[in-house]
């Protein structure tokens, strides 16, 4: 999978950098499990072994992307989507 990104509800693309605290992770270990994955629940698993600020869910995969959903700790949700 490539290109990584971010948006919220409301399709308003975010910073990747939102996703993790000061010094738990980088954005740099986000595209590295978005490239070593092939699948969007193989995408949800590694992205979930990061130290992000929520949990990872598949939320659709299509043959051209997938897209995960996460809500973090002030309830905001937000979608990760990755091309294939």
């Amino acid at each position: 999978m490539k290109n990584p990104e971010i948006f919220d509800i409301n399709g308003v693309s975010e910073s990747l950098s939102i996703m993790f605290y000061k010094d738990n992770c980088s954005v740099i270990a986000i595209q590295d499990a978005t490239e070593e994955s092939v699948t969007g629940t193989d995408l949800a698993e590694k992205l979930n072994k990061l130290r992000l600020i929520g949990r990872f869910y598949l939320d659709r995969e299509t043959a051209e992307y997938a897209r995960l959903i996460m809500t973090d700790p002030f309830g905001r949700t937000h979608y990760f989507r990755a091309w294939k």
